[in-house]
């Protein structure tokens, strides 16, 4: 399901659709207050801390090129434990 609700609701304009129309997280912009998580209706956006699995394809984006080691570090450590 992809509703929008969360790309819509997201105070800091951390969401976007991809290219399927499905929300996509751009990492470098999201202020880490859950707001998406709260207003999914049906439960599909979670905490990575919370990620039964994450997935192998990447589910968010990085604009700002200075943010991009940060990100990929953060990316590869929660991938290590959590065995996505």
């Amino acid at each position: 399901m992809a509703c929008g609700a969360c790309i819509a609701y997201c105070p800091h304009g951390a969401s976007e659709p991809d290219e399927d129309g499905k929300p996509i997280l751009i990492w470098d912009l999201c202020q880490d207050d859950f707001a998406c998580v709260m207003v999914c209706p049906v439960a599909a956006v979670m905490r990575a801390s919370q990620a039964v699995k994450l997935p192998l394809e990447r589910w968010y984006r990085v604009r700002n090129a200075e943010a991009r080691p940060q990100a990929e570090a953060w990316y590869h450590k929660l991938a290590a434990v959590s065995g996505g």
